[in-house]
């Protein structure tokens, strides 16, 4: 019998250069690294324009719904891009992803919206329930998943102002800017504003504030919120003073045009006066209210007050606030005019400082 042939075996890596053996295995991963990140790209195309918004004008956009927030609903096109569509002009809107959605009463639903049979009304659906709400109660919906960018989950603006007269060398600028996050168990909330002025033999003026809540969302429009925050006031003879502490608060009013907010606490402050004084910590009560107004027709227009009043308890007898007011009209797309006003008052100030503290303020600003 003739002998088996043995079949021949294809060389082991070892009988290859070293050199084609690391290119092979280089070629291999960045072959597979391309194929998956090209199945995600398709995946995700395909899988985040199945959403469906119907207007009241018959229109049918099918898109990514984002979030609803203010009294608009945040939505992604492939044709349009990011759009933003007012809650009063959607009668319909269907989705298979899970959102959470709140009533202005503070109730919350959770689940895929669903198609509804009547206008103006919201199907949440989640497992084999469905609820159905009226439209005109949801003041916020925002997607369960965790997927999008920073400038997704975030809204902001900045505005600069700047006036120069050629009298004394009379400058002065002034910056704001504020940004928000809002998710089903939580808000954060940030501001801050500069105000800065020369002259030429007087000594310059800044008032710097930053500030900083935090909330926890709780039932029924309750909330605990935690603050901090730090200013200057050169007019009050304060180098820097911050302060650290938490409260309790709740929403009076949640609208798709206005909120109201009203949170009370405590606060440890830390004075730094003017001078060679030594630094100072004080506990205050804390008592914060908000009110905003937005009117997203064009042109938008939005007016926000916020006063707040510190009463001492370890310095009996002191009291200080501080009111602030500004209004904001579109000019172009996300393009604002906006004026605002601060007013501060401490019947107890630094032997440096003044009792109050004033200015109008008027600038151009950005929304994101």
């Amino acid at each position: 019998m003739p002998p088996a042939k043995l079949l021949a075996l294809p060389p082991g890596p070892d009988s290859y250069p070293k050199g084609q053996v690391e290119i092979g295995r280089i070629r291999s991963i960045a072959r597979f690294v391309a194929t998956l990140l090209v199945l995600l790209i398709t995946h995700s195309a395909l899988a985040a324009k199945t959403d469906v918004v119907q207007l009241k004008n018959g229109d049918i956009i099918t898109c990514e719904i984002k979030n609803l927030e203010r009294g608009r609903l945040k939505v992604s096109t492939d044709s349009m891009g990011t759009v933003y569509i007012e809650w009063d002009d959607i009668v319909r809107l269907s989705s298979p992803e899970q959102f959470v959605v709140e009533l202005a009463n503070g109730r919350r639903a959770r689940g895929s919206l669903g198609k509804a049979e009547a206008e103006r009304q919201l199907v949440v659906q989640f497992r084999e329930r469905q609820r159905v709400l009226d439209m005109q109660e949801v003041v916020w919906i925002d997607p369960l998943k965790l997927e999008g960018s920073i400038t997704d989950r975030w809204d902001g603006s900045f505005s600069i102002g700047l006036d120069i007269a050629k009298a004394n060398s009379d400058q002065s600028f002034s910056g704001t800017f504020d940004a928000k996050r809002r998710a089903e168990a939580h808000q954060l909330l940030l501001n801050g504003s500069a105000y800065l002025r020369s002259r030429d033999g007087v000594d310059d003026n800044r008032r710097i504030t930053f500030a900083s809540q935090y909330r926890r969302l709780l039932d029924d429009r309750w909330y605990w919120a935690g603050l901090a925050s730090a200013e200057r006031n050169d007019e009050l003879g304060i180098d820097l003073r911050t302060l650290l502490g938490g409260g309790y608060g709740r929403f009076l009013t949640q609208t798709n045009k206005s909120l109201w907010s009203v949170t009370g606490g405590l606060g440890v402050v830390n004075e730094q006066r003017a001078g060679d004084q030594s630094a100072e910590t004080n506990l205050e009560g804390v008592l914060v209210t908000d009110y905003e107004y937005f009117i997203y027709d064009s042109p938008k227009t939005s007016v926000n007050t916020t006063l707040s009043v510190f009463p001492s308890i370890t310095d009996g007898g002191r009291v200080r606030s501080n009111l602030d007011f500004s209004g904001r009209r579109e000019l172009v797309k996300d393009l604002f005019f906006e004026v605002s006003l601060y007013g501060t008052w401490d019947n107890r100030p630094p032997d440096e400082g003044e009792t109050t503290d004033y200015g109008i303020v008027t600038s151009l600003g950005y929304s994101f």
